[in-house]
This record gives C-alpha cells, sequence and structure tokens, in this order.
C-alpha cells in the first residue's frame, strides 16, 4: 500500500459513485479497492465513506480529503509526465482561465494550431470575469495587466501586444457617408462594449480624443463582432481579436493610422517548485504567434 495509489482509488470511487464502477476504471477488483480504502482510513484515523450495499455516502472528513488529494494527486501526476517526457511528447491538461473576450476572440486564434502541435495536451479553457484575480487550480491566467496580484505565489509575462482601431463591415461602408477624417467617425454608428450609456469618450495617438456614439451596447463579444460584420456599425478592437473576419474580407480596418496607444495581455502562472513544461510550451507558442500575426497585420497596414 501506498498514499498515491490509495488516494488515487478514493478519488476514483467518489467521482464514479461506486466501487465497482471505479474498479473497472482502475481495472483491478472491488475487494482490492475496499482495502485501499481502509488502509487509508486507518492511515488518516477518520472515515472517509459511508457503505452500505446499496449506497456510498462521502463523510465531511472525506469531502475535504477529496478536494485537496484531488489536486495534489493531479499535480503528482503532470510533474511525473512532464519530468520524464520530452517537449513533443508532454500531455495532460492544461487549465486556462480568461476573460471572454480574450477566451474567445484571441486565445481560439491560436488553439487549433497548438493542439496540433502538442495533440497530447488537452485544453481547458475556463472562462472568469474581466479584473478577477488568478486562480491557483489554473495552469495560466490570460489578461490584461493586474496590478494587485500576489507575486509570491505568481509569475506575470507579457503574453502579447495589440493596438485598437476602427474597422467595419464593407457593405456599411459602402451604404453610409465616407469617413476620411477622425471627426467624422463622430457622425457614424458605434457599436459600443460595455453595460450602459450609449456615448464613450475614447483617447488614440497623439493624445486625440473622441466622443463616439451609437444605437448598440453589448457586453458579449461575439455579438459585438457579428453585429460589426451584419453592417451596424463600426467598432473599434484589434486586428488579432477579429483575425479570422479579416482574414475572409468580413471586416476591413477603418482609417488604419488611427490607432489606441499600445496595451498588452499578460499570462499569470502559479509559482511552482517543478518546471511546468505545459505552461512554458504554451506561453512561448502564443509569444511566437502573436508576434508573427501582428507583423503581418503591421506590413498589410
Amino acid at each position: 500500500m501506498d498514499w498515491i495509489t490509495c488516494a488515487n482509488s478514493f478519488i476514483t470511487v467518489v467521482e464514479h459513485g461506486s466501487l465497482a464502477q471505479a474498479a473497472n476504471k482502475l481495472n483491478t477488483s472491488s475487494s482490492a479497492l475496499s482495502k485501499r480504502l481502509s488502509w487509508l482510513e486507518k492511515q488518516l484515523g477518520v472515515q472517509l465513506l459511508k457503505r452500505t450495499t446499496r449506497h456510498l455516502t462521502v463523510t465531511d472528513a472525506g469531502q475535504l480529503f477529496y478536494q485537496r488529494s484531488a489536486l495534489l494527486v493531479n499535480d503528482w501526476q503532470q510533474m511525473l509526465a512532464e519530468t520524464t517526457a520530452t517537449y513533443g511528447e508532454v500531455g495532460g491538461i492544461l487549465r486556462l482561465g480568461a476573460p471572454l473576450a480574450t477566451g474567445s476572440r484571441l486565445l481560439v486564434n491560436y488553439l487549433t494550431e497548438f493542439s496540433q502541435c502538442y495533440p497530447k495536451i488537452k485544453i481547458e479553457l475556463h472562462t472568469v470575469t474581466a479584473g478577477q484575480l488568478p486562480d491557483l487550480n489554473l495552469d495560466v491566467f490570460i489578461s490584461r495587466e493586474i496590478t494587485e496580484f500576489n507575486s509570491c505565489s505568481y509569475i506575470a509575462t507579457k503574453l502579447l501586444s495589440y493596438q485598437n482601431g476602427f474597422y467595419a463591415a464593407p457593405a456599411y461602408l459602402e451604404n453610409n457617408q465616407p469617413i476620411t477624417t477622425p471627426e467624422q467617425l463622430c457622425q457614424h454608428n458605434y457599436l459600443l462594449f460595455g453595460e450602459q450609456n450609449h456615448q464613450q469618450d475614447h483617447t488614440f495617438e497623439n493624445n486625440q480624443r473622441l466622443r463616439l456614439q451609437g444605437n448598440f451596447i453589448t457586453t458579449n463579444p461575439e455579438v459585438l463582432v457579428a453585429g460589426a460584420v451584419a453592417g451596424m456599425g463600426l467598432i473599434l478592437t484589434s486586428s488579432q481579436t477579429i483575425k479570422r473576419e479579416l482574414d475572409n474580407g468580413l471586416l476591413v480596418p477603418v482609417l488604419p493610422t488611427l490607432k489606441q496607444p499600445t496595451d498588452a495581455i499578460y499570462a499569470y502562472y502559479p509559482k511552482l517548485n517543478y518546471h511546468h513544461v505545459k505552461t512554458k510550451l504554451f506561453i512561448d507558442f502564443i509569444k511566437q504567434k502573436s508576434s508573427q500575426t501582428l507583423s503581418a497585420f503591421c506590413t498589410q497596414d
């Protein structure tokens, strides 16, 4: 008997709800699992499960042990896999966290190719609230710069730079007054990202300020882009965010030299006492690809 084997057996029993199903998952017998659980309870000095012929119930102590041991066993398995693997053979689960706009409009542009390069890595993308602090249960947290994160527990690295500019559907530009100066933008319908106020002030390079207004506002980035593609109005966003739409000619730049100051997206990941290969691979991959994408768009502009 050993702690890792017995803890993993207990975790599997809890997650499957029965000894028989857990035994099948672990390719062992119910009696062997029962012995492991008994050993675990004896070592801990507490009852983890209440077992009858028909039901299996997790005790309060068992629930606590499950929550903590599930994380520890997963970290242990990942550490073993990453210690013995070469870069091309890395596997396991990579848990990502990002606000909806970043996850659905930025990261998704890179995840397909990343999965093709590292097919054994399984990706979990968790949507978080904008401005939310990093979660230790995540391997990587992608966000705009967070000024109050715990630098004792996390490492922050700049992932990519971006500049917001104006974009619209060709049909919108054909059916509305031409736009040749920044001031003319104020006379056009601007699709707003937010919760309230159909007027927004924005600052651009050279300290130029514009008050933009429109008849549509949303906090859903997918809806905002879809509205622009449908010809509802202009949007202010980055070329990386709407890469698919630009590649397919669904949106085009408007006054491409008018940009907001450069901003950045950061990757936050926990400080670990071992080298987290999947995290490093993901961060390095996004940095490389985003740099290539941005260079391509700058050349087009």
